[in-house]
């Protein structure tokens, strides 16, 4: 007989990613409430209110549906570990280097997994205004730039077009395709309004392609095709403004080539459960942009798509997520006392 668990549903906190993770949260809750799991559903402030909730160890695990901020990156997990609560997906240290993009790329870079080039604007706000560039190769320059010396750098070591983000945010926020320099300064003060670090990473043309890993196994190749501009927040979230085809239609080679760098990057940054990689591919070359440890849970999200393609449930997808948390935190001793008396 399958074991029903007491959930702990966490959602909310302060990233500019909240309502998405109020959505995801909502909608992991009501499937695992279908499957016959007893939930109790959390809505966070900020990630430091988990500290002081003694009902999170009555439960057998915590799901944390957690996207951007110190949700997803580290900060929850290590807060988790630190009270022995289960939770499920991955630890700290896959968490944060996967929220760091520019840390994922630095992996991807030395597994020889190809990521475009980038340049790495870190924010020193502390130290009166400076600006740290730091280039894929590890080099740095330092002092007070001005936004003609970061164009300088970009349009020489990069090259338009080029992308503009966060360096640890997700859901597409403050991301901006510049073409042309003359838009290159509002597009990086757009992506440092969170105070952030910002990534300034070249433009990689053709298909968006994202390659889910699911308790190990690689899930079909999904591609997502905007029916208008890029894949941003808005086509996102936006039910009906992407088609998705699944499987994705890549030539065999190229698509094995992908799935099996997925798989490399979920076993290399030490994921656990479930991770969702993304990918371009432009004729049958293809660079892996970023990998996400909490991926959206929402009726337009990718990972429950990928999984209905092979006959998984999104109810089965989330038990067996729980089961498998359950396992590596100790085999899920206070189910199993239950499920005795």
């Amino acid at each position: 007989m399958e074991k029903n668990y007491r959930v702990a549903v966490l959602m909310g906190g302060d990233s500019p990613e909240r309502e998405i993770s109020l959505a995801s949260g909502r909608a992991v809750s009501a499937a695992l409430r279908e499957q016959g799991h007893e939930v109790l559903d959390v809505v966070l402030r900020n990630v430091a209110e988990a500290t002081s909730m003694p009902e999170l160890a009555d439960y057998d695990l915590v799901f944390p549906a957690m996207h951007g901020g110190e949700g997803e990156d580290g900060h929850l997990q290590a807060l988790l570990d630190l009270r022995r609560i289960p939770y499920a997906l991955s630890g700290p240290l896959a968490s944060s280097l996967a929220m760091c993009k520019s840390l994922a790329k630095r992996v991807m870079r030395g597994a020889g997994i190809p990521t475009p080039d980038w340049l790495l604007i870190q924010l020193e706000s502390a130290s009166g205004g400076r600006l740290r560039v730091g280039a894929a190769d590890g080099g740095s320059s330092q002092g007070r730039l001005t936004a003609e010396h970061l164009l300088e750098r970009a349009e020489a070591e990069i090259g338009f077009p080029l992308v503009i983000k966060p360096d640890n945010d997700g859901s597409s926020v403050g991301v901006g395709i510049v073409e042309k320099a003359e838009d290159f300064l509002d597009a990086f003060t757009a992506a440092a309004a969170a105070g952030q670090d910002v990534l300034i990473e070249s433009y990689v043309p053709g298909r968006e392609l994202t390659a889910a890993v699911f308790l190990g196994l690689r899930l079909p190749l999904l591609e997502i095709r905007p029916r208008s501009g890029f894949y941003d927040f808005e086509n996102k979230y936006t039910a009906g403004a992407s088609d998705y085809l699944v499987p994705a239609p890549v030539n065999s080679p190229v698509y094995e080539r992908i799935t099996n760098d997925a798989r490399r990057l979920f076993d290399l940054m030490g994921c656990r459960g479930l991770a969702r990689v993304d990918f371009r591919l432009d004729g049958d070359t293809y660079s892996c942009l970023e990998v996400n440890t909490i991926p959206g849970m929402t009726e337009t999200s990718l990972v429950p798509k990928a999984a209905a393609a092979v006959g998984i449930g999104f109810g089965e997808m989330l038990t067996d997520l729980c089961r498998d948390a359950l396992e590596r935190f100790g085999g899920g001793s206070r189910a199993d006392d239950r499920s005795k008396s």
